[in-house]
């Protein structure tokens, strides 16, 4: 009888601590961003992170690493997958390959603006559900506008780039490249 006395109020104890132990769990979660930390995609990912603990009354807490510190750009997506970070941003030309079907984003298709190509990329994925991506949860894609070409000297034509040094990636290395 007094074993029972005992057990009762320990077992009411310990199903209470699990009862009210979700409603003060907590999630911590890791970042991966490789653009710098004052680059606007950084400081963005940081006011999302910011906004997503406000919202969640500090349940959900996330922590960003900025400047490729957790992972550098090529790795963001590898690094989520491997559980190095939890969320990961990044670039699908730095891992020319890897991703064969989305690489058709890419190409030069004339976007005339970020909001077209990240409205493309978007249907793209709703609709084809690639499976290359079945590895981690996609949140969104983000495409980017035209490219623009900084020099000091003028082109005008594709032969006034012969020689030049240019920074791309991806498909537009490629182009790059053909073109000499």
């Amino acid at each position: 009888m007094m074993h029972r006395k005992i057990v009762l109020p320990v077992f009411l104890v310990i199903a209470l601590c699990f009862l009210f132990s979700s409603a003060f769990a907590q999630t911590k979660l890791n970042y991966s961003v490789f653009f710098p930390a004052p680059h606007k995609n950084a400081v963005l990912a940081t006011e999302w992170a910011k906004e997503i603990e406000k919202r969640t009354d500090g349940k959900v807490q996330i922590t960003v690493f900025p400047g490729g510190t957790l992972t550098p750009a090529d790795k963001c997506y590898d690094g989520v997958v491997k559980g190095i970070s939890d969320i990961g941003f990044s670039v699908f030309a730095y891992t020319m390959g890897k991703f064969p079907l989305t690489q058709v984003a890419d190409l030069p298709l004339g976007m005339k603006s970020g909001l077209v190509a990240t409205k493309l990329i978007n249907e793209y994925y709703k609709k084809f559900k690639p499976k290359e991506l079945d590895e981690v949860k996609v949140m969104y894609l983000h495409g980017h506008g035209p490219g623009l070409l900084h020099t000091k000297k003028p082109v005008n034509k594709l032969e006034d780039l012969k020689g030049m040094k240019i920074r791309c990636t991806g498909m537009a290395a490629k182009i790059v490249s053909a073109h000499g």
